[in-house]
């Protein structure tokens, strides 16, 4: 693998090759998108090139360097992510890293670390990584992956070259999942619903009961106006489940009334969902422009609510019941 297998980012790439070229690597770089967009493979492929022995500003695949990165034993080169059940990038983990990079390279000239989720480091583990920033080793690269880099310290971002990867058009994803053998009616639905990312079109296709537990909840709300108490903790308790298995819930929800919104301003030509357009005309022509921007901020502050531990099911429960009402404030 090399460059080549990072698709749509091809401006990213050429700045990265162009660096390794005229051996100006940055010390630090910030690479920001949302989730699945490549950010990771962008940083793994740039370590790549930089460490490959045989190609100037690509991997060959083949070297011994090559080689150790593909099978995940290169000295050099160390990812840190959030460790399992916790929720950020811990001080712990950058005072290891400060540890580390201040011996010199094992193998090759540089050293590369890699920190996924920067933008959830805790507040003590980001002030410590900017002493590191401030004077970095003249070996060692640094590379931030973040989705939100409002979350980041400004001090942190002035420190880092940054490089914001561009969503990818629906005809890429698509033509990506057609060559994955998806189905093309399956690869149509996935594509408008990845919101431009080929990773979160890959893992929802990746589950098996993406298309049923869509159906599911598309139908739920199709006649949401109608559902008891009973039917809407039903509900509630399966996509408790499903949250627990990275399903993309809140997309599917949000593109539901985004998709009513579209309809409401004419503008059908950008409806994903549709396969459900008869369902989402009827309840465009019964909601006001209102009320579905209230259903819409309802839906962003419960997936907030939930991303800062607030019980799901409850959450979920009240979420519910509110998009039930004609008008949800």
């Amino acid at each position: 693998m090399s460059f080549d297998s990072v698709l749509g980012q091809e401006d990213a790439v050429e700045i990265l090759q162009d660096e390794i070229e005229k051996e100006r690597i940055s010390h630090a770089y910030l690479f920001s998108g949302q989730s699945g967009i490549g950010k990771s493979k962008l940083g793994y492929e740039f370590a790549k090139a930089v460490f490959c022995q045989e190609l100037k500003i690509d991997s060959c695949g083949k070297c011994i360097s090559c080689r150790k990165m593909e099978h995940q034993n290169h000295p050099d080169f160390k990812i840190i992510s959030i460790l399992e059940n916790k929720n950020n990038i811990s001080i712990d983990q950058i005072r290891e890293l400060k540890k580390e990079i201040a011996y010199k390279p094992y193998e090759s000239e540089k050293k590369i670390y890699i920190i996924e989720s920067a933008d959830q480091m805790s507040k003590e583990a980001a002030n410590s990584l900017l002493k590191t920033l401030e004077e970095p080793p003249s070996f060692a690269t640094i590379i931030l992956l973040a989705e939100d880099t409002s979350r980041l310290l400004p001090t942190i971002i002035s420190r880092c070259q940054q490089l914001k990867l561009k969503n990818l058009a629906l005809s890429e994803i698509k033509k990506l999942l057609l060559e994955k053998g998806i189905a093309a009616d399956k690869a149509e639905i996935l594509s408008r619903t990845a919101h431009g990312s080929p990773g979160k079109a890959l893992a929802a296709a990746e589950k098996e009961n993406f298309f049923a537990s869509r159906k599911e909840i598309y139908d739920f709300l199709t006649e949401i106006e109608k559902k008891n108490s009973i039917e809407i903790f039903k509900l509630t308790k399966k996509l408790t489940s499903l949250l627990k298995a990275d399903f993309p819930c809140f997309d599917l929800l949000s593109d539901w009334y985004r998709d009513i919104m579209m309809i409401k301003q004419d503008y059908l030509a950008t409806v994903k969902n549709k396969d459900y357009l008869k369902e989402l005309k009827r309840l465009a022509a019964k909601m006001t422009l209102n009320e579905i921007i209230n259903k819409l901020a309802l839906i962003a502050r419960t997936e907030e609510y939930i991303s800062r531990n607030v019980r799901a099911k409850l959450s979920l429960q009240v979420l519910f019941f509110k998009l039930r009402q004609p008008d949800s404030k």
